[in-house]
């Protein structure tokens, strides 16, 4: 332990606030919920002499000359145990492999995670490692690409029909365009891929080709959508072994009275004989793009366990309201389910299906 310390670069947390209670007492506080309170003979020299040097700059070496004759060497080591052990400061050594414009674009964030974590720069690290596959054609995903840019994702791979759109996105963030067909291509190694989906249907069909390629490589990806009605959808979060994306298709047409003319209607949308509307109100993209960027944020890092590994967040956007939804795997599913041992006819699904319809019986003479 004393070897570790002696290699730190102790610094108070950016969060942290001191107040002084008389002249024994002193309180750090990071927030109206989190408080801790410190007395004791030392509370004068702690506050008034160490606090003030702990800038990230200074060994523990180098704090013990400086404060020789006013806290003896072993005080000094037991002081900063005790702030370590109570997060009220990081070692800030680790930032030294990251560059001045990245802990300046991301200094939020930092302060952020070390209220969390007693080393903030290892999860940061890792959100600076990671590439993340956003398929999507919408202002929706443009705005989710801004959103995870601000979390110092450090490699946004945009997969879209157009061009990339014009973005301010802090510039230590790497974000690349391509276009559907190199998807491919891009998903293995990704660290998360998200389909987003907004408005009406015309991108079910990429969103299915999108949850069999994930399914093929083991890949995790996110499925996000924003409807007509002002809801979003964030989840599941489809990993191997819970219900893909087509399973809770099947599972939301169950629950819907109009399932049969709405498949008509994404059939004909995806064929292009007509036009997929979408919501297209601009605040209500960005809120959804961040609420999803803080899942991707939480999904990356661990500052908090995922709530969407087979579940659904829907959130109604005008009320606020929100509720979590289970999404069970679906024996049936075209995707992951059990293929029958032997097909009946020699066409699937696709090219003709026979259905029985129920009408109410009507009396005989």
């Amino acid at each position: 332990m004393k070897e570790d310390l002696e290699r730190m670069l102790p610094r108070v947390v950016p969060c942290m606030n001191v107040v002084r209670d008389g002249e024994r007492t002193c309180y750090f506080m990071s927030s109206g919920r989190d408080l801790l309170r410190c007395q004791g003979r030392l509370v004068p020299a702690l506050v008034e002499r160490l606090l003030p040097l702990l800038d990230g700059t200074r060994t523990p070496a180098e704090l013990r000359a400086e404060l020789s004759g006013t806290i003896d060497t072993a005080s000094v080591d037991e002081l900063l145990r005790l702030l370590l052990h109570h997060r009220v400061v990081v070692d800030a050594g680790p930032e030294r492999s990251f560059s001045a414009r990245e802990l300046e674009a991301f200094a939020s964030l930092l302060a952020l995670l070390a209220r969390s974590f007693s080393n903030p720069y290892r999860p940061f690290e890792r959100l600076r490692r990671a590439r993340v596959v956003v398929v999507g054609d919408s202002e929706l995903a443009r705005e989710l690409l801004s959103a995870l840019a601000e979390c110092a994702i450090g490699t946004i791979d945009l997969v879209m029909d157009e061009g990339l759109p014009t973005l301010v996105v802090p510039q230590p963030v790497h974000v690349r365009a391509h276009p559907f067909a190199a998807l491919r291509t891009l998903l293995p190694g990704a660290d998360l891929v998200i389909g987003v989906q907004d408005g009406e249907f015309g991108f079910t069909r990429r969103m299915r080709e999108l949850n069999r390629l994930c399914l093929g490589l083991g890949t995790d990806w996110l499925e996000v959508r924003l409807s007509l009605d002002a809801e979003g959808w964030i989840g599941p979060l489809h990993t191997p072994g819970t219900a893909c994306f087509e399973c809770v298709e099947l599972r939301r047409r169950s629950h819907l009275a109009t399932w049969k003319e709405q498949a008509l209607q994404v059939e004909q949308v995806e064929r292009g004989l007509l036009v997929g509307k979408r919501l297209g109100f601009a605040p209500f993209q960005r809120h959804l793009a961040s609420m999803v960027a803080v899942e991707v944020l939480l999904y990356l890092t661990g500052l908090e366990p995922t709530r969407l590994v087979g579940r659904g967040l829907l959130v109604d956007l005008l009320t606020q309201e929100s509720n979590s939804h289970p999404v069970l795997k679906h024996p049936a599913c075209p995707a992951c389910g059990q293929p029958p041992e032997e097909r009946l006819h020699p066409w699937g699904d696709e090219e003709v299906r026979i259905e029985r319809t129920l009408l109410e019986a009507s009396g005989r003479e």
